[in-house]
C-alpha cells in the first residue's frame, strides 16, 4: 500500500504514512466493529453517551500524560497541533447526564476503558505521542463540522462540541500529517517505536469500541416491535389459508 506523503515532504519514509501503515488492519477491524454497532448506539441517547464516555476518558488520561510530560521535545512538537478535546467530550456529557456527568462517567467505564487508562496513566512520552496519533486522529482525520452535523441531526438536543477541534478541517488534517512527519525527521530514534506503539494503540482502541454497551430500551422495544408485527403477520396467514 502506498504510503501517503504530506506536501512538501522531502526524502526518507515520512512518519505518518508509516503509522497509518502500521494501523490498516486494526483500523479496518474496527470500522467493522463500528459498522455494526453504531446503528444501536444511535438508537438511544444514552447509549451514544456511554459509547463517548469511553473516549471523554481515554482523552482525559492522555491529556494529563502530556501536561506531566510538557518539557519534553516531542510532546512539545505535539503540543503545537493546538489540540485540547477533553472540555468538549465533558461538554456533551454534561448535556445528557446533567450535574452529575462526572460520577455517571466512572460508573459507565469499560473494563477495556480501564485497562487502557491504566497503560496511558503510565505511559512515557514517546508512548503518549502515539497513543495522541489514533486519539486525536480519530477527530482530526475522521471528524469535524461535517461529522458534527450528521450526529447533531439524529441527536439534537446535544451541543456535539467534541468534533469541534478546527474550523479549517482541511488545513487541520494537513497540519497533523505534517507534523507527524517532522517528529519522524527530528527524532528519528523513536521511528520504529512509534510505528510500534500506534498498531498498539490501535489494538487497545478497538477493545474498547468492542466493549461499548449497545443496546438499549429503545432497541428492546423495537426488537419486541418488530417481532410483534411479525407474529401478527404469521398468524393472519394462518388464519386466511385455515378459513379458504
Amino acid at each position: 500500500m502506498e504510503e501517503p506523503v504530506p506536501a512538501g515532504h522531502i526524502g526518507g519514509r515520512p512518519l505518518y504514512g508509516s503509522m497509518m501503515k502500521s494501523i490498516d488492519a486494526g483500523h479496518t477491524f474496527g470500522n467493522r466493529v463500528r459498522m455494526i454497532k453504531l446503528p444501536l448506539i444511535f438508537l438511544d441517547e444514552e447509549r451514544w453517551a456511554g459509547a463517548i464516555t469511553q473516549f471523554f476518558l481515554l482523552s482525559e488520561a492522555l491529556e494529563k500524560g502530556l501536561a506531566q510530560h510538557a518539557a519534553h521535545p516531542m510532546v512539545i512538537k505535539l503540543k503545537e497541533l493546538g489540540l485540547e478535546v477533553t472540555p468538549g467530550y465533558a461538554s456533551d456529557l454534561c448535556e445528557v447526564y446533567g450535574a452529575e456527568w462526572r460520577s455517571i462517567a466512572e460508573r459507565e467505564k469499560t473494563t477495556a476503558t480501564a485497562h487502557y487508562v491504566e497503560i496511558l496513566q503510565s505511559a512515557d512520552p514517546v508512548q503518549l505521542c502515539a497513543a495522541a496519533f489514533i486519539l486525536y486522529g480519530a477527530l482530526v482525520v475522521g471528524g469535524g463540522k461535517q461529522t458534527q452535523a450528521k450526529v447533531k441531526s439524529i441527536f439534537p438536543r446535544i451541543e456535539h462540541k467534541l468534533f469541534d477541534v478546527a474550523d479549517d478541517m482541511k488545513g487541520a488534517r494537513q497540519k497533523f500529517k505534517n507534523t507527524f512527519t517532522a517528529i519522524g525527521k527530528e527524532f528519528p530514534e523513536h521511528f520504529e517505536t512509534m510505528e510500534r506503539e500506534a498498531a498498539r494503540f490501535m489494538l487497545l482502541n478497538n477493545c474498547v469500541v468492542l466493549s461499548i454497551r449497545c443496546w438499549s430500551s429503545t432497541a428492546t422495544k423495537m426488537t419486541l416491535t418488530v417481532a410483534a408485527v411479525s407474529i401478527a403477520a404469521v398468524a393472519t396467514a394462518v388464519a386466511f389459508r385455515l378459513a379458504r
